[in-house]
């Protein structure tokens, strides 16, 4: 089989959000999934908004890449989630949509029920990168 490059994105909005609660059981949660290396909390302050951030790596035979996670407060338009996971990993498969619904079912298989244990989830999506929105910059 090949190896592609199969990133996904996790989207979470949460029912009732306390950041310093809510980060620190995602990062309880991530760390029982055996995948998941080197996993640190950071905590970051721009322009009197605030956000936790998880970094770490995805250790898959496939391929060792990064790991970054995002929990924040305010949920918009713009930006509908209070958690936001990037997998930044390859898989293998017979072709690139075989591997990349690899990586969909160990995250709707593993991670989001790890998570939903520890933290009420209103709306979860598992996104490739052309779902994630973009804005348009002129």
């Amino acid at each position: 089989m090949a190896k592609f490059r199969a990133d996904h994105y996790l989207l979470a909005e949460f029912e009732d959000i306390d950041i310093d609660r809510d980060s620190n059981a995602v990062l309880e949660a991530l760390k029982k999934i055996p995948e998941l290396k080197d996993l640190a909390r950071v905590t970051k302050k721009v322009e009197n908004k605030s956000w936790v951030e998880i970094l770490g790596r995805i250790d898959v035979p496939a391929g060792s890449k990064a790991f970054w996670a995002m929990i924040k407060k305010e949920a918009n338009e713009r930006e509908p989630y209070n958690l936001f996971i990037r997998f930044d990993m390859n898989a293998e498969g017979d072709t690139i949509d075989d591997a990349r619904a690899t990586v969909k079912q160990w995250i709707e298989g593993e991670i989001i029920p790890k998570i939903k244990e520890h933290v009420q989830i209103k709306t979860v999506r598992v996104l490739k990168p052309e779902e994630v929105f973009m804005p348009k910059l002129d």
